[in-house]
């Protein structure tokens, strides 16, 4: 079977590293070494039957090499060095068998590892294809998903097309618009500047004006203080004139009154006079001896 360089040598180095963390005293499972190297599980089982094999092998020729023993029996005698061949004979034998049996061993522990190994990846290729499941169902649903978000993206870009065709209109007729504010404004720059002249000689009339305002201000405040000291005058004399006026009508009712009394005294004085004529006359009379007119007359 043909394997790969590159995947051999990371079997070997996967196995010879699990082997030195383990302390040199268990042989790592193929399952392991597959993992570490990141290889299939045949190259991993194919490479680890030479792997253990070749471990087997250098056991064996540590347990075959020539013992002090047997040099000091070389010494000894011809005979003792036979005695002792033959063990080291029976002894290469049992290593031999030891060796033999251990490969056995191994197989089927190795056949055991493979057994266990497939299974566990038969069971990690089910749930593989479970979530290979469920992954397929989830990218049609993402799919459906993404289509419906593809009809609503064409949408929204014909949409968002009308818009832009709209607002290049409007974007033209503002930029008329902005000409023809242009033009306004450049003409009512020039009006501001006359406005601005007029606008300048009224502020100084109205600075004028302004002061004239204040000067007529403190005038009439001067003025209005006057007045007020004539108008207080004037409430006394008024009150004067209230009071006299009332003293005249009353005089002009007491002279009114005398008046009448005047002319009733002057009545009665006139009558009095009368009489008073019509008593001398008969004074005159009876002194003169005639008896005076019975009508009263002379």
């Amino acid at each position: 079977m043909d394997i790969n360089p590159e995947s051999r040598e990371r079997i070997l180095n996967a196995a010879h590293q699990l082997f030195e963390q383990s302390g040199r005293k268990d042989l790592p499972t193929v399952d392991a070494v597959r993992r570490v190297s990141k290889t299939s599980m045949n190259d991993a089982s194919a490479v680890m039957k030479e792997w253990r094999r070749m471990q087997i092998v250098t056991a064996s020729a540590t347990v075959v090499s020539v013992p002090d023993r047997v040099q000091q029996a070389g010494q000894s005698a011809i005979s003792t060095l036979w005695t002792e061949a033959q063990e080291l004979a029976n002894d290469a034998l049992n290593v031999a068998q030891a060796a033999w049996d251990a490969e056995r061993s191994e197989a089927e522990k190795l056949r055991v590892e493979l057994s266990s190994a497939f299974e566990t990846q038969g069971a990690e290729l089910e749930t593989l294809r479970e979530k290979l499941a469920e992954v397929e169902k989830q990218a049609a649903a993402t799919a459906a998903a993404a289509e419906l978000e593809r009809e609503d993206t064409r949408r929204q870009v014909s949409t968002l097309t009308d818009q832009a065709h709209t607002a290049m209109a409007r974007a033209q007729e503002i930029e008329k618009r902005a000409e023809d504010l242009k033009t306004a404004l450049n003409s009512a720059q020039s009006s501001v500047g006359s406005l601005t002249a007029e606008v300048e000689a009224e502020r100084k009339q109205h600075g004028a004006a302004r002061a004239r305002v204040e000067a007529l201000t403190t005038e009439l405040v001067t003025v209005k203080a006057r007045a007020e000291a004539q108008a207080s005058v004037q409430i006394d004399q008024a009150d004067r004139l209230k009071r006299v006026e009332a003293d005249l009508t009353q005089a002009r009712a007491a002279a009114a009154t005398a008046r009448e009394e005047a002319a009733q005294l002057r009545g009665q004085a006139e009558a009095l006079k009368a009489q008073h004529a019509e008593l001398m006359d008969a004074l005159k009379l009876r002194e003169s001896g005639r008896s005076p007119p019975k009508d009263g007359k002379r």
